[in-house]
């Protein structure tokens, strides 16, 4: 309670680096509507005479207008209203790709407006070929390069360190988050309450975005009377144009060599809020369910529960939102795509897909995965508090997790797993820049601190240290952070139990080079034996790590839009031995062309040990050559997303202790056969061979439907198969023994969502498992059904 007590008196920070686009789904282009010709504004001297607020000083600005008191705005899609005609207009967008600062071959115009609720963003998007919009109907968050979209950065802090982004496609599909300038990383898991509506017409689209302030996350200074005032607000609108040529337009030219994707975030003027920021969100759910188990050759059994959740959100100050959870229920969220594990050394990572964990995401990123909170398998109720101010932001959480998961335990050659149980959790993330104490204003500093307690009397891990971020030039960049760690909860065998204090320490460096054409890192990773992060995700510990990488691009060479040469060098050296762990050596090529087309290629092994690897302290070096590729592109408009990769030649088999050919293969692809109707097959398949015979082979399939009803209406079918075969092998000279291993499983869900809000949805669903060694021997059995309701209070009132 006193570390959530701490973070309320903290204040906001920011983050950069340069956005890769989004990838994913779209189709042919719904029938236009009736033609409602665009608005035009006027000269500046008629826009005086006729109200118009009057444009600051400097072209790259935008001005807001406030709605007259009597002016209700519909959200209709359309810029009709007469209000819109008041509003300057900006329409002095740039090419952002593929030629960065070049005219557009398309007109965009912006306008602002705001009263006390919200604020208003109009968009223009004019097609001289309207035919040609993209315009499929999407889920939530799901509007991708693939279609034609405008979106809206909102920097309401005014660093440009971070923005909050909105974004809408030309069929009125929604999809929202978080970037992140530090690492210049986009993060759709943040959803906030916003809501947009589009209108096509013989000359594009028009898009209206409202966006209620109660969603934005800003902050207020003392004036020199001794009032409050807002710091000066951010926005960049930018407009993806998906043909044979991909074009991405943005008002504010946002160079190749910019430190992130938001680092010329334009001023904003002319918004003045209300003096009431306070607000109350009250989101009660009830979930039914009734489950059916039968273990294999077992008995079945029946269960059935109904469950209460309730999560709130808290905003007492313009800084500061409190958030709260109570047995929260996650029955709707997607089942994880299923990856290839029966080749590796180390565990897997998945991503966060549960909604309590969103709304300070990216105040936890630092330079390692110090935090991970797909750590805490099942919350029993948790409580946050996130600060963002002018030049300090903070969050700090306290979980009540069930367990039942695995906890991580990390090792020089691969890491272990122990049963995880209960636990209670503590986590704080302090973040400023260097104007907060009298330093470099380019430089970000940051702390983490977390406790994790283990139920039961079974110790406890703790982990702290600063990290910064430090933008030494326009072309230098420093990151950096140190962590050490305390555990008492130590691994008797696939247990937990207290024991003696183990500490370890991390040290972290990395720096980039970032010019036009020209690019680098370097970055040194110091893990001890004992270091070990419970709340993060470490699956190495006792190496010393180092990475080398230079590239040189070309834009425009022949029919590339971009193509990069790039040598990366890896290496991981034993601490305590000094004994070569791993080492990988690649040359390769990186390109981009017409059809959203992104591929890359790299030849690992050119030259004797350039890729190594040893998987246990005795074991011999494996010295591998393999080729790894892959590609993403758009080979026609019914199928607007293929993905591909493949490795192939001589590969490590970790269990053998032998480099065998073999090779991973992966294939996935988004279909749009009809308008509301989204097929995405995925296949990963792994193998190896020994004496022309298989020995190893591993599938990872899936099927996934969705039918969509409308923009804010879903049917969701997930089909997942998985099949690993590993013959036995018997001990030769120094090769162990291997352990034969055959298994099977299947499973499928199916699940109808309606989402009228971000804090109103229903959700009905199915899912079932069947998991054995094989089709003739006894199976594990399990099914279950739900019913999800969530309400949001607030819009209860408003509508009875």
């Amino acid at each position: 309670g006193a570390l959530l007590v701490i973070a309320a008196t903290w204040p906001t920070l920011p983050a950069w680096a340069q956005v890769a686009p989004q990838l994913p789904q779209f189709d042919q282009p719904s029938p236009p509507t009736q033609p409602s010709p665009p608005t035009r504004p006027l000269p500046p001297a008629q826009a005086a005479q006729a109200g118009q607020a009057r444009l600051p000083v400097g072209p790259k600005a935008m001005y807001a207008v406030r709605l007259r008191a009597d002016e209700r705005l519909p959200l209709d899609g359309t810029l009709d209203h007469p209000a819109w005609q008041r509003a300057p207009v900006h329409d002095q967008f740039v090419e952002k790709f593929p030629v960065t600062g070049q005219t557009p071959n398309q007109l965009t115009r912006v306008r602002v407006l705001f009263n006390d609720q919200a604020l208003y963003v109009g968009v223009e998007a004019l097609d001289t070929e309207p035919a040609l919009i993209r315009a499929p109907l999407v889920r939530h968050d799901g509007v991708n390069r693939t279609q034609d979209f405008v979106m809206v950065f909102i920097d309401a802090i005014g660093s440009r360190q971070s923005a909050q982004f909105f974004r809408v496609n030309a069929s009125g599909s929604l999809a929202d988050g978080m970037h992140t300038a530090a690492d210049d990383h986009e993060d759709f898991s943040p959803d906030f309450d916003f809501d947009a509506a589009t209108a096509r017409n013989a000359q594009g689209y028009t898009a209206v975005l409202r966006i209620p302030f109660a969603s934005l996350r800003f902050t207020t200074h003392a004036s020199t009377d001794g009032s409050r005032t807002v710091q000066p607000w951010r926005i960049l609108v930018a407009r993806r144009l998906p043909r044979e040529q991909a074009y991405l337009h943005t008002s504010a030219l946002v160079p190749r060599d910019a430190p992130s994707f938001i680092a010329t975030m334009q001023p904003l003027h002319g918004v003045t809020l209300p003096e009431a920021h306070q607000f109350l969100t009250l989101r009660p759910s009830v979930t039914a369910r009734i489950d059916r188990q039968q273990p294999a050759g077992g008995a079945p059994s029946r269960s059935s529960a109904l469950a209460a959740s309730l999560d709130l959100k808290w905003r007492p100050l313009h800084e500061l939102v409190v958030d709260a959870t109570l047995n929260p229920d996650f029955s709707q969220v997607a089942l994880d795509v299923p990856q290839l594990a029966g080749n590796t050394r180390f565990a897997l990572q998945f991503p966060e897909t549960r909604p309590f964990f969103f709304e300070a995401s990216d105040l936890l990123r630092s330079p390692s995965e110090a935090i991970y909170t797909r750590s805490f398998t099942e919350p029993r109720a948790g409580l946050r508090s996130t600060w963002r101010g002018a030049r300090l932001a903070g969050s700090a959480m306290a979980l009540d997790d069930r367990g039942g998961g695995l906890v991580l335990l990390p090792g020089v050659y691969g890491s272990l797993n122990a049963e995880q149980p209960a636990s209670q959790a503590l986590l704080a993330r302090l973040r400023g820049d260097g104007q907060a104490l009298q330093l470099d204003p380019a430089l970000q500093w940051g702390l983490i601190a977390a406790q994790r307690r283990y139920a039961g009397e079974r110790g406890h891990n703790l982990v702290a240290g600063p990290d910064l971020s430090w933008q030494l030039t326009d072309a230098w960049r420093l990151r950096a952070q140190w962590l050490g760690s305390d555990t008492t909860a130590l691994a008797v065998g696939d247990q937990l139990q207290r024991g003696p204090a183990v500490r370890g320490q991390r040290a972290l460096a990395k720096l980039f080079y970032q010019a036009d054409q020209v690019e680098g890192e370097l970055s040194v990773d110091e893990l001890g034996s004992g270091f070990r992060d419970d709340v993060g995700f470490v699956a190495q510990n006792g190496v010393r790590k180092l990475r080398l990488r230079g590239a040189r691009g070309w834009q425009g060479l022949g029919p590339f839009n971009e193509f990069w040469i790039e040598a990366i060098g890896e290496r991981s050296d034993d601490r305590h031995s000094g004994a070569l762990v791993s080492q990988d050596i690649r040359p390769g090529l990186w390109l981009t062309a017409a059809n959203n087309l992104e591929a890359w290629l790299y030849l690992h092994g050119l030259a004797a040990q350039w890729a190594a690897l040893r998987t246990a302290a005795d074991a011999p070096l494996l010295a591998q050559h393999y080729l790894q590729g892959g590609l993403t592109l758009t080979p026609v408009v019914w199928a607007p997303l293929l993905r591909a990769e493949l490795q192939w030649g001589q590969l490590a088999d970790v269990s053998a202790q032998r480099v065998r050919p073999g090779g991973q293969a992966s294939l996935s692809i988004n279909t749009r056969l009809l308008s509301q109707l989204e097929l995405e097959p995925g296949l990963s398949y792994g193998w190896l061979r020994r004496d022309g015979q298989s020995v190893y082979t591993e599938a990872a399939h899936q099927l996934l439907a969705r039918w969509h009803f409308s923009a804010r209406q879903t049917l969701r079918a997930i089909v997942q198969y998985r099949a690993l075969d590993r013959q036995a092998e018997a001990a030769l000279g120094s090769h162990p023994a291997v352990a034969a291993q055959r298994n099977r499983s299947t499973t499928g869900s199916l699940t109808w969502a309606w989402r009228q809000s971000a804090g109103t949805m229903l959700y009905v669903g199915a899912s079932s498992l069947r998991e054995g060694p094989n089709t003739g021997a006894a199976v594990s059995r399990g099914a279950e059904a739900f019913v999800k309701l969530q309400l949001d209070v607030a819009e209860l009132r408003q509508r009875f």
